[in-house]
């Protein structure tokens, strides 16, 4: 059965916005979840996100899919151009972007690292953006840049917002549908 690692954003932690929910459909259908959480007064550097999903994630074969949300598909990236893992299937970023962007929230540090995308292309088959032309955190051109440096695709709606429960997402049925229907070809 195909490995689900759920990465959530730096705005809260694992228990808000669609996570849990994502979770427990996933679960549902059959899947192996593992959802990451970090405290929210530990999630201000990249580092500390490293350390814990060195704790709490272990990637063990092919068959897996990381979805990640905002500063998660960061933290997610980092972590996998260090592992030591097997080259996996996929990532679903969820308003992602890049370790030189620009157009993001303030709270978004991402100085003092980067990224080497030639790696994490070489251990990651496909990738999918999803973002959205009103989102106030991260511009939809950020995750659209993040996704073509990645060689992948990227979906751009024109509401959606940062996709968080503040803008009504505390499920999120599309996000569910579309990986079920990448994960079953």
């Amino acid at each position: 059965m195909t490995d689900i690692i759920i990465v959530h954003s730096k705005h809260g932690d694992s228990s808000n916005h669609w996570y849990e929910w994502l979770e427990n459909n996933l679960i549902l259908e059959g899947y192996d979840v593992t959802l990451f959480n970090i405290a929210i007064e530990s999630n201000d550097n990249l580092a500390q996100w490293i350390e814990e999903m060195k704790r709490q994630i272990s990637v063990k074969k092919e068959d897996t899919y990381f979805v990640t949300h905002g500063f998660g598909t960061l933290a997610a990236l980092k972590y996998i151009e260090l592992a030591d893992m097997p080259v996996v299937e996929g990532l679903f970023s969820i308003a992602g972007f890049k370790d030189d962007a620009q157009a993001i929230s303030e709270d978004l540090n991402t100085q003092d690292f980067t990224l080497n995308y030639d790696i994490i292309k070489s251990k990651v088959g496909e990738f999918y953006g999803l973002c959205a032309k009103n989102d106030q955190q991260v511009s939809y051109k950020e995750t659209q840049r993040l996704i073509e440096t990645l060689d992948g695709t990227c979906k751009v709606t024109e509401s959606g917002g940062h996709f968080t429960e503040e803008d009504g997402f505390s499920t999120f049925i599309k996000l569910q549908s579309k990986m079920q229907a990448v994960m079953s070809s």
